[in-house]
C-alpha cells in the first residue's frame, strides 16, 4: 500500500526561496571582499610601478650623466632633461592605472619628507644613487588605501610601503 507522501518529489517553493536567499547573501559578502581585494592589488601595483619608474629614471640619469627632473601630477609621472625649475625635453612618462592618483596632502612614512610639489631632480653621482631622499604618495580613488614610493638616506635604492588605514600604519613589502 502506497501513500501520497512517499511519491512526493522535488522541492517546495519555500525551500527554493530559502536557498536563493542564502546564495544572495553569500554573493553579496563575496562581492564586497572582491572589491577590497581589487583595491589592495591596484594600490600595490601602483607602488611597485612608481618605484620601478624612479629606479629607471635614476639609471637613465647615470647613463646620460645629466640631471633629470621627475614630475608627478594627477595620474602621470614624467621625466625631463635638466633641473625641475625649467622645462626640458621629455624622456619618459608613465600613467597610473584605474583610480590611482598622486597626492600631496599625505605625509610619507618613516619620517621621510615628501618631494616638494611632487618634483625631484636626479643628479648623477658615481657610486651613489642619484635619487635624493623623499617620497611620492599615491591614493586609490577616495579610499583609505595609499602607497608610498620612498628613497631613504639609509638605503641605496627605493622601496615602497602600503597603508590600508589612511596612513596610520605602513607595511613594507
Amino acid at each position: 500500500m502506497s501513500n501520497a507522501c512517499s511519491k512526493k518529489r522535488g522541492f517546495t517553493l519555500v525551500e527554493a526561496l530559502v536557498v536563493v536567499a542564502i546564495m544572495g547573501i553569500l554573493s553579496g559578502i563575496g562581492v564586497a571582499s572582491l572589491r577590497s581585494a581589487v583595491a589592495n592589488s591596484r594600490i600595490k601595483d601602483a607602488g611597485i610601478n612608481v618605484t620601478a619608474f624612479m629606479q629607471r629614471a635614476a639609471n637613465e640619469a647615470t647613463r646620460l650623466n645629466e640631471k633629470l627632473c621627475v614630475v608627478a601630477s594627477g595620474k602621470s609621472i614624467k621625466t625631463y632633461k635638466g633641473e625641475c625649475n625649467s622645462t626640458g625635453d621629455q624622456i619618459d612618462a608613465m600613467e597610473l592605472e584605474s583610480a590611482n592618483a598622486f597626492v600631496s596632502s599625505k605625509n610619507c612614512p618613516d619620517g621621510v619628507t615628501r618631494y616638494n610639489d611632487n618634483k625631484v631632480t636626479l643628479t648623477p653621482k658615481i657610486g651613489v644613487s642619484p635619487i635624493p631622499s623623499g617620497c611620492f604618495v599615491i591614493q586609490y580613488g577616495s579610499t583609505d588605501r595609499y602607497a608610498a614610493s620612498i628613497k631613504a638616506t639609509t638605503k641605496f635604492s627605493m622601496y615602497y610601503k602600503l597603508s590600508y588605514d589612511s596612513g596610520s600604519s605602513w607595511f613594507e613589502f
